[in-house]
């Protein structure tokens, strides 16, 4: 432990017991005040003026400065003192300080959540901050629970924050929850959701999951009061293909403020028991068309395998991996990995490799294509100054409706014009993965093929051609080639 995190540890324990003391000093003048109006219903003068209180709270324990900072708050119908206190000496566990977690930790810290620990293992990048509100342009490269304590103790020194730099795993998410008050899921994964909620249900803790992905949210409450958990409406994950992230598909940056701000406020009634909470429904927003609808959910199911009759307690979470593999996130495959299980040796290329080529033949007869296979989106935000773009999506299209090769010949023409040479395309992404899936779709609806020199590396090592094209794989796609090639190509 360094002395920063020494003297934060004790300023956070100073403050703590500061607390305290002002807790046994409020609740002392109280008892002064009710004994000295007690006879007759009025104060009576033996008692000297000193020690009376300024003021009556219906909550011992709240302060001066309590009252003070958070009187708007307490002034709204199912709060007020009572309801403050019990915000006051909530604990909350928050997993994920990223686009949901910024808001969440934000509001909780500012409405007054007495005790707030942030898990995260992640570390704070430029690309997170249109998005990560808790963070900030000088804090780039810190660790994001850091980050994040950092803000919230600036809003509110009284929230005790405590920065958790671990990932979560079965081996201590039930430790993790076990003393906390509620659950809030700020996490952008699958098997973070289902661990979350499995041992925050097995501890009787209610979980504020929410989630945003392009300009879509959801936000839902499990395990609440009788309600259905996570497991009682998706019994298994969805197949990993069919889960997107913000790190694929984006997101647009208030999506998860708003639906972070929303977790914060279900948080809060959760902890002052107030209001309806979000239970057995789930909240739906649509951004784009600025559309929000609220469903409700089938109940708690008695066969489900974690909150149901027949769930097994006996066992630690960590007991159970084998049974239950959607507890371990399965970390991203590389581009070049994935290209080298599915394609050729010959159909695979280095960045650097490819562009020393590009520059071997120069302005000499050979024909070359680099072709883009990203999203519009991706493409018109940066690409390489001679690429062509044709999204994945498009070609797949035309497998689909049995028109491959005409549309690619027609495709090929616009952009080269007609030739009986045979045309190198390199095939090119964000990360060499939907390159792959699209050189695999070439090489794989045409079983004819011939073998040709290559001239891309050794001119003796055969080349599989698909009729007058070969289709090379660009490896690890446009942010290998930032750091290969050339860094003034954004990486992203």
């Amino acid at each position: 432990m360094n002395e920063t995190t020494e003297l934060e540890a004790e300023v956070e324990a100073t403050r703590r017991k500061l607390r305290e003391l002002e807790r046994r000093l409020s609740e002392r003048r109280r008892t002064l005040l009710l004994q000295a109006t007690s006879e007759n219903g009025h104060m009576k003068d033996k008692y000297p003026s000193d020690v009376l209180a300024p003021f009556v709270c219906t909550a011992a324990s709240l302060t001066k400065a309590d009252v003070e900072r958070f009187s708007r708050q307490m002034m709204v119908d199912g709060i007020g003192a009572r309801g403050m206190e019990r915000i006051r000496r909530g604990r909350v566990l928050l997993v994920g300080a990223g686009g949901l977690g910024s808001t969440i930790a934000l509001f909780l810290a500012a409405s007054g959540v007495g005790e707030l620990r942030i898990v995260d293992f992640d570390v704070v990048e430029l690309s997170n901050l249109h998005r990560q509100v808790i963070h900030a342009t000088d804090r780039i490269g810190w660790k994001k629970v850091d980050s994040a304590a950092s803000a919230c103790r600036a809003l509110n020194p009284d929230t005790m924050v405590y920065p958790l730099d671990v990932a979560l795993d079965p081996f201590n998410a039930e430790d993790l929850v076990r003393d906390c008050d509620v659950v809030v899921d700020g996490t952008d994964n699958v098997a973070a959701r289902y661990l979350i909620n499995d041992a925050a249900v097995r501890h009787e803790k209610p979980v504020v999951s929410g989630s945003a992905m392009r300009w879509d949210g959801q936000l839902s409450v499990y395990g609440y009061d009788g309600g259905p958990c996570l497991r009682c409406l998706f019994p298994v994950p969805p197949p990993r293909e069919a889960v997107g992230s913000c790190n694929d598909t984006g997101v647009m940056g208030p999506v998860p403020g708003f639906i972070g701000c929303l977790q914060a406020m279900e948080v809060l009634k959760v902890l002052a028991k107030a209001g309806d909470v979000l239970s057995g429904r789930m909240l739906i927003f649509d951004g784009l068309c600025f559309h929000m609808r609220v469903v409700n959910l089938r109940g708690r199911q008695k066969t489900c395998l974690v909150c149901g009759d027949a769930s097994d307690k006996s066992r630690g979470l960590h007991e159970l991996v084998a049974e239950r593999p959607e507890y371990i996130a399965v970390p991203c495959v590389s581009g070049s990995a994935l290209s080298a299980q599915l394609l050729p040796t010959e159909a695979r290329i280095l960045p650097k490799d490819a562009f020393a080529y590009l520059q071997h033949i120069g302005h000499s007869t050979t024909k070359c294509m680099i072709l883009d296979v990203r999203s519009k989106e991706q493409y018109e935000m940066a690409h390489l100054p001679t690429a062509v773009l044709l999204p994945l999506l498009q070609l797949k299209k035309w497998q689909l409706d049995g028109v491959l090769w005409n549309e690619w010949e027609r495709f090929v023409s616009c952009h080269i014009g007609t030739t009986d040479d045979c045309v190198t395309v390199f095939v090119v992404c964000r990360r060499g993965i939907k390159s792959t899936e699209a050189v695999k779709i070439f090489l794989s609806t045409e079983q004819r093929c011939e073998t040709l020199d290559d001239g891309c590396t050794d001119a003796t090592k055969p080349f599989t051609s698909r009729r007058r094209y070969r289709f090379i794989n660009m490896e690890g796609g446009l942010n290998r080639y930032h750091h290969d090639v050339d860094n003034k190509f954004p990486f992203y």
